[in-house]
């Protein structure tokens, strides 16, 4: 019996010790996955990230903790043009705070994703198409990469 206990627990327990913790930095990394229009005011933007250490969301002193920045197409220059809007941060930056993943995170390698759902994406309904950029912070002040979105084309 003995022997039978061994020849299955053996190969189990060098299962469980062959898997290793990722190794993120801790500074966040960011990927964009997904831009999603649900009606010609709101969309959700989706981003996958990672950070080494698990110290991200809630926003260190209601700062915020996601910062995206808006761009329109300006047919005229024929290029993108930087949206600015007096009630963004500096200007340029909508800020928005994303909860803090439970403690059990702490200190901890940690990665998923964050679904941002954005009322009135766009600034105004003669903004036809459009780009959006996006960055997070974690609490300790390290910014992650910036990511792109594709060209957006509002109803």
């Amino acid at each position: 019996m003995i022997k039978y206990l061994s020849i299955f627990l053996l190969p189990l327990f060098a299962l469980f010790n062959c898997a290793k913790k990722p190794n993120y930095s801790k500074a966040p990394q960011i990927s964009f996955k997904s831009f999603n229009i649900l009606s010609k005011d709101s969309a959700i933007f989706t981003i996958n990230f990672s950070d080494g250490d698990g110290d991200i969301g809630g926003g260190p002193d209601g700062q915020g903790n996601i910062f995206f920045t808006y761009y329109f197409w300006d047919a005229d220059s024929n290029k993108y043009d930087l949206y600015v809007n007096h009630t963004f941060l500096n200007d340029t930056i909508d800020v928005r705070t994303f909860p803090s993943p439970s403690d059990a995170y702490k200190n901890k390698p940690i990665s998923g994703e964050i679904s941002s759902v954005l009322i009135y994406y766009r600034p105004n309904n003669n903004i036809k198409k459009m780009k959006m950029s996006a960055f997070i912070q974690d609490n300790a002040g390290n910014k992650s990469n910036v990511v792109k979105t594709p060209d957006i084309y509002a109803p």
